[in-house]
Order: structure tokens, then C-alpha cells, then sequence
């Protein structure tokens, strides 16, 4: 019996998906999800011998990467794909390059490299007119201007009075507001409302820092319209927690608490544990003010515990990024590749070394490793699925990749989910089934 197959859309689309969630993972901090995507993009792209996008998906994956603590392979792997579009004049690419090492300085505290970086990932990507990537680099930059000022200004008393560099509190909201508007010009053409509604967000906390709760409100509920019917709890936790600091400005403790509860439940049911923690910890100080003192505790202590978790989690996959080497393995996916030389305007192209066979088990097993990246299997699951559809054991699946038989058993699990079988029969039948005009010798 064959087992039906379910039509895969564009490759090229879903890998420009794909690469397109990592980065919004990213950006919501998710970077577990992050490098799941960005290795789908990985191995997509290198299907369809597209070396740029493979570069921007090994960027995306590196940022994760720093974005769990493996910084010193993470800046590596970011500098390497800088080589690479240097000697190929690749603007773009030297864009973007900057901006993922801008990103990856922040989570080393580096804030004055930070902001070179992204002065310089700004002066190339302008050169490009991306509006993607530009409206990127500049919402980090009005981030950065709203941290400046809760780093200056907010200990004191008077929000307008200077801070130690001589720029007084209130010129960098304004700062960040201005930039704000600039990644909205940027971003309106991109049709990406959750993008939108990312900034309508950091605008409704800016114009909260400078006390204007009417406009704070209407940035709230425009980023509630883009949000309408989009599956983004992240986002939702974030607006919940905004219009919270409306409410509690307004002296609504209620409301402010029910919706910081909601922000609550929504980050931790999505394992969100960042978001967790600051909900947690406004419910605590919100409860505290109105003179819940036990309350108050409670909410201390579920804000601790979800910061160990928090923890804990980045913990156990920055152990199994460390087991299996990840950033090594980035940095060879890239060895494996070369430019052409890059003239304007131009698409380039993988180079293999060697070239593809034309035989037909080779263009049989092309046809099955595409559509299985379709269906949504990674590079490193393709590959177990293979050794499993030729009757190898899991140990010596283990053996050959190198990897554990434990590790080799999730990979497993993972497989099942995602094509909808039960076993290792199910799945060696599923991917006999992926060639659609077998031959007699298939």
C-alpha cells in the first residue's frame, strides 16, 4: 500500500519561511526554536545551491547560538561568513553580517562594540536598500536608546535631567521614538504585520517611559489589531504586559493584575521563560504597592523559580550544542561552498566540488531528500532516515554519524511526528514512497 504523500509547496518558499521564523524566534526570544528553523533553512538552501541563503541561515544560527551562551563559536562562525562576502563584495551579506555580530555583543555586554556594528551593518545595508534588514537595524537601535535610558535616567527622580555623558534622559526616548516611526516606514512595505505589531510594541513602552498614556494606548491597540488572528503568544504575553503598565499608571490594579496573570500563563505555557520572569516580577511589585505583602511573596517566588528554569533550560542545550559541536559544524556547512564572483543584482549560486551524478538511483534519491525537505525534515534527520529505509540498526546509525544511541533515538521520535508514522517500517515505507515514477530497480 503507498502511503500518500502530501504535495510540498515551492522549496525556494519554504526555505525563505523557514529563514523567516528563525529570525522572528529571535526576535521574540526564542532562539531554541531559532536554530531549528535556520537548520531547515540550512539544509534547504544548499539543496537548491543557493549560497547566499545558506550563509544568511548559518547567520541566523550562529545568533541563536549566542543567544544561548556559545558566544566564542558563534562570533567565529559570524566572522568566517564575513570573510567569505568580503572577498566576494557580497554588500548585503557584509550587512548582515555586521548586525548578527551587534546582536551576539549585546549578550556579551559590549555595548559600545554593539553599536559600532550596527552603525556599520546600517551604512552597507542602505546601500542596498533592504528594507528588511534596515528597519531590523534600526529597532535595535531605539531598543538600545530605551535601555540607555532606564540605565541613566530612571534612578532619578527627574526624568529631564541629564545623564552622565551629558544627553539628557528624555532626548534618547525621543530618540528612540523617532527611530521607531523610521522601522515603520521601513517595515510597511514588507507586509509582515507581526513585524508591525514588534514595533507598535516597543513604541507603547517608549511613550510609557515619557508618560504620554493616550498615545501609549493607541500603540496598543493597533499592535492588537495587527496581532488579530496571528498565533503569537509571545507577542500577546508582551501586549498583555504593556497594557498592564497602562493600567497601572492609571491606578487600575485589577485590571493591571489580570492582565499581567495572563501575560503570566501565556509565557509559561509556551515556555517562555524570559517573558515569565518579568511578568512574574511586575505582579510582585504591583502587589507589593497595593499592600498584598503574602501575595506579593508568592509571586517572588514563582519569578525565581521561572528564572531557574530559565536557567536550567539554556543550560541543557548549551550542553547539547557543546556535545555535538554545533558552530564547528556551521563553519564547515560553509567550507563546503564557494561564491561566484558576485556582480550587482545578480543571484549566486553553490559551487559543488564535484558533480551531481545523473544516474538513476542518484536522481531517485535527489527527488526523495527535496520533497523530505518539504515535509519538514532537517538535514540530520534526513540523514538517519535514510540508514533506517536501508535496514541499519540504531546503534550502528549511532556508530557511522557519531552520534548516541539515545541521541539517534530522539532524532527518531522526531522523524515519526513529523511524517505521521509509527515506526521504523512506517517511515522506511514513507520514504520508498517519496519518488513519484518509480522505476523497476527502485
Amino acid at each position: 500500500m503507498t502511503i500518500p504523500v502530501q504535495r510540498a509547496a515551492d522549496p525556494r518558499a519554504n526555505a525563505v519561511t523557514n529563514l523567516r521564523e528563525a529570525r522572528m524566534a529571535l526576535d521574540e526570544g526564542r532562539p531554541g526554536d531559532a536554530l531549528e528553523f535556520a537548520e531547515k533553512a540550512v539544509a534547504a538552501f544548499s539543496w537548491l545551491d543557493d549560497a547566499e541563503g545558506v550563509a544568511q541561515s548559518v547567520l541566523a544560527q550562529s545568533v541563536a547560538l549566542g543567544k544561548r551562551g556559545l558566544l566564542p563559536g558563534a562570533l567565529d562562525t559570524i566572522d568566517r561568513v564575513q570573510q567569505i562576502a568580503s572577498a566576494n563584495r557580497h554588500v548585503l551579506l557584509q550587512a548582515w553580517c555586521s548586525f548578527s555580530q551587534a546582536v551576539v555583543e549585546l549578550r556579551l555586554d559590549s555595548r559600545e562594540r554593539s553599536l559600532h556594528s550596527l552603525s556599520r551593518a546600517l551604512g552597507l545595508a542602505e546601500l542596498t536598500a533592504d528594507h528588511e534588514l534596515v528597519g531590523s537595524i534600526l529597532f535595535e537601535q531605539a531598543k538600545l536608546m530605551r535601555t540607555q535610558y532606564h540605565e541613566h535616567c530612571m534612578v532619578r527622580s527627574d526624568a529631564t535631567r541629564c545623564s552622565p555623558d551629558g544627553e539628557p534622559c528624555v532626548r534618547k526616548l525621543r530618540r528612540a521614538e523617532a527611530l521607531c516611526a523610521q522601522v515603520r516606514d521601513k517595515w510597511k512595505s514588507l507586509d509582515e504585520p507581526v513585524r508591525m505589531a514588534r514595533v507598535n510594541l516597543l513604541l507603547a513602552h517608549v511613550r510609557l517611559d515619557l508618560g504620554e498614556m493616550d498615545r501609549a494606548l493607541r500603540s496598543c491597540q493597533r499592535a492588537d489589531q495587527l496581532l488579530a488572528g496571528k498565533d503569537r503568544p509571545v507577542l500577546r504575553a508582551e501586549l498583555l504586559m504593556a497594557r498592564a503598565r497602562v493600567n497601572g499608571a492609571r491606578g487600575r490594579f485589577n485590571d493591571q493584575v489580570r492582565q499581567l496573570t495572563q501575560a503570566a500563563e501565556l509565557a509559561m505555557g509556551c515556555l517562555a521563560r524570559e517573558v515569565a520572569v518579568r511578568a512574574h516580577g511586575a505582579l510582585s511589585v504591583a502587589h507589593e504597592r497595593a499592600g498584598k505583602l503574602d501575595v506579593a511573596l508568592r509571586h517572588a517566588r514563582s519569578q525565581l523559580e521561572q528564572y531557574r528554569l530559565w536557567e536550567l533550560q539554556e543550560g541543557r542545550d548549551l550542553l547539547r550544542m557543546r556535545e555535538h559541536d554545533l558552530s564547528a559544524r556551521l563553519v564547515e556547512q560553509l567550507a563546503h561552498h564557494r561564491f561566484e564572483p558576485r556582480r550587482e543584482n545578480t543571484v549566486v549560486r553553490v559551487q559543488r566540488h564535484e558533480p551531481l551524478r545523473t544516474t538513476s538511483t542518484a536522481e531517485q534519491v535527489n527527488r526523495r531528500i527535496a520533497r523530505a525537505l518539504g515535509a519538514g525534515l532537517t538535514k540530520r534527520g534526513i540523514e538517519v532516515l535514510r540508514r533506517v529505509a536501508g535496514g541499519a540498526s540504531t546503534s550502528a546509525i549511532a556508530e557511522e554519524l557519531g552520534l548516541s544511541p539515545k541521541t539517534v533515538q530522539n532524532h527518531l521520535q522526531r522523524i515519526y511526528r513529523t511524517i505521521g508514522v509509527r515506526d521504523r517500517a512506517g517511515a522506511a515505507v514513507w520514504w520508498m514512497d517519496l519518488v513519484e515514477e518509480p522505476s523497476p530497480l527502485d
